[in-house]
């Protein structure tokens, strides 16, 4: 029988690197395996936007935590304190950046605001919303893992320059299957969930202070009274 060295070779193709199968490797007839990349997507149903917007500006700004998260490289992790990449599978964007762009397009839907637009020096705003992806991880300590992100988010009064209000939000999804494209599932989940509870933390705190210069002061009150 004649042997087909090319099929076999292509048989035995190289996913030899950590975490190289659950990358998703793949091959398209040559040496090289093929890099995967993959696009965090929000989930989540629009909503219909709110009937009367509060008249103020929101600006939205977004940067990573470290530098190992500031890439589009998939974070994974089978032992505590010891980090890793997807060496053929990755993001198509750095997630920080898609997080900020994502939660800007879902704060923009709600209608709360006048206008929502990211920080560019062009647009003033009232408010600044500062959101920093903390952690980004796929936590492999016992397959197929969890998918973990965690973002630290402040809301500044611009003109008081003052904060408003800072919270953490952190969720997590597990995978179904022990791959790249398990992983990014799995973000998509966890990351419509964050976003959910971060879009809906800003509403409730522009909901409070529109209540806040609606009611009338003690001193206003008592003159109304005196009248």
């Amino acid at each position: 029988m004649r042997r087909r060295p090319a099929r076999r070779r292509i048989l035995r193709l190289a996913c030899v690197a950590p975490f190289a199968v659950a990358a998703g490797c793949v091959s398209i007839g040559s040496e090289t395996p093929m890099i995967v990349s993959y696009e965090l997507r929000d989930l989540g149903e629009p909503k219909p936007p709110a009937a009367r917007p509060l008249d103020r500006v929101v600006l939205v700004a977004w940067s990573a935590a470290s530098v190992f998260y500031d890439s589009t490289s998939i974070a994974y992790s089978r032992t505590p304190g010891a980090l890793a990449n997807y060496q053929f599978a990755a993001w198509s964007e750095r997630p920080a950046e898609q997080i900020g762009r994502l939660f800007l397009r879902r704060l923009a839907g709600t209608g709360v605001f006048r206008d929502v637009a990211p920080v560019s020096g062009i647009v003033q705003g009232d408010w600044l919303i500062e959101l920093q992806l903390e952690e980004m991880l796929h936590d492999d300590a016992a397959p197929p893992g969890v998918a973990r992100v965690a973002v630290f988010a402040r809301i500044v009064d611009r003109s008081a320059r003052s904060t408003i209000d800072t919270r953490h939000f952190r969720e997590e999804e597990p995978l179904q299957v022990e791959s790249a494209a398990g992983a990014a599932k799995a973000f998509d989940a966890a990351v419509t969930r964050l976003l959910d509870e971060a879009v809906q933390w800003a509403v409730d705190r522009a909901s409070g202070a529109r209540s806040q210069a609606a009611r009338p002061s003690a001193t206003g009150a008592a003159r109304a009274a005196v009248r």
